[in-house]
């Protein structure tokens, strides 16, 4: 059986029992394996609760919605745009690349936090300064070449008639 721990901000996993046994965990770090229906506490896993002894007396901590279902379980991470905002910022537009840079780094955290909404969102805006900055970057260098070319054809039509300086 594999399992996936998580620290309350990445999954970690998979790793057989004896690895996750030498994994920083403690009694409350969230565990997952395949047909487990949601995250659970270390020591309610019953192959890890030897580990950690009898239970609080206050019982468990609640259950984070973040845990309620796993990543694993079939939900993709939304596109973050990361890289197309990187490049964007690099090749022509620093203003609109660094604002899809800000929203792109948003989109993990915040999916694996359990804000699934929040993520699509995050995707949504980085993926829409992303493209804002590349279409007036494009329009940018068409603008230069067409620029190029009338002064190109400019120059030519000076020195055809045979205007020397």
């Amino acid at each position: 059986m594999e399992y996936h721990y998580n620290d309350g901000v990445t999954n970690y996993g998979p790793f057989t029992l004896e690895q996750l046994k030498q994994q920083p965990i403690n009694r409350n770090t969230q565990i997952w394996y395949t047909g487990l229906p949601a995250w659970k506490p270390a020591y309610e896993i019953p192959e890890l609760a030897s580990l950690f002894g009898s239970p609080p007396a206050q019982g468990p901590p609640p259950v984070r919605q973040a845990y309620a279902q796993s990543p694993v379980q079939g939900q993709a991470v939304p596109k973050t745009w990361l890289l197309e905002s990187i490049l964007v910022t690099i090749f022509c537009c620093l203003p609109f690349g660094i604002a899809g840079i800000v929203f792109a780094s948003r989109v993990e955290s915040r999916f694996y936090a359990g804000d699934v909404n929040g993520a699509v969102q995050a995707s949504h805006e980085a993926g829409k300064w992303t493209k804002i900055g590349f279409w007036l970057g494009m329009a940018g260098v068409i603008i230069y070449l067409i620029l190029v070319f009338i002064i190109g054809v400019g120059e030519f039509a000076f020195f055809k008639n045979g205007n020397n300086f």
